[in-house]
């Protein structure tokens, strides 16, 4: 039987993925109960994967309630989307440099070329990997730690919200985007693509607090 840290990754991650594809959605309560007959394993592994789901804003702990998955306020979608904007931008001018320029191009074409793909064949939920996967290149290029720490519970909010907002009346536009800021790395101009990139997170969370708000209308 896998130990006790490899368990409580296992859980994290299928939670993990339950809540950033609305399969759990936000509000939703978990009690240790329910989990631990879903999983049938002690409560300690199950306890560990909460700790870093909430480490991560993807769950909230209540004295008198327990666990629940993450609510967001409208504070809460613009102040994330400002700040991920901020970081997406610094990572990108991370990588300005001879030794990363060339393999990052190279990245992002392919994920460019297979989203384009994914989107020709109304692919949504499939193309939605490679949409964060074109961020997160930034920052595995960047090859700064401290940025890439800095981003990450960041990055998973921003999962959950865009869940909700890739819808086909958006995904083009998103698509383009990412396009366009594809063109402006591929000529070396990375001033532009981060401006860009900000610009591009800004478009994101007008969509984030407007789906949002049909979200709540349709569980309120």
């Amino acid at each position: 039987m896998a130990n006790s840290t490899t368990l409580s990754e296992q859980i994290y991650d299928e939670l993990y993925h339950d809540i950033t594809d609305q399969r759990l959605v936000c509000g939703q309560k978990l009690t240790l109960k329910m989990l631990k007959e879903r999983f049938n394993v002690s409560h300690t592994p199950i306890r560990e994967a909460l700790t870093r789901l909430s480490e991560n804003g993807l769950v909230t702990y209540y004295s008198n309630c327990g666990v629940t998955v993450r609510q967001f306020t409208e504070s809460d979608i613009r102040q994330i989307f400002q700040l991920i904007g901020e970081l997406d931008a610094l990572a990108i001018q991370f990588c300005k440099n001879s030794f990363s320029e060339a393999p990052l191009v190279f990245e992002l074409e392919q994920i460019i070329k297979k989203g384009n793909a994914l989107l020709a064949d109304n692919k949504i939920n499939e193309w939605k990997d490679y949409s964060e996967e074109f961020h997160i290149a930034f920052y595995r290029h960047a090859q700064n730690e401290y940025l890439n720490d800095a981003a990450k519970r960041l990055r998973s909010q921003v999962e959950v919200l865009s869940c909700l907002y890739y819808q086909p009346v958006n995904v083009d536009e998103i698509n383009l985007r990412h396009g366009e800021i594809f063109q402006y790395i591929s000529i070396g101009d990375f001033d532009s693509a981060a401006n860009l990139m900000r610009k591009h997170l800004q478009f994101d969370m007008v969509y984030a607090l407007n789906a949002y708000q049909e979200y709540q209308k349709k569980n309120n």
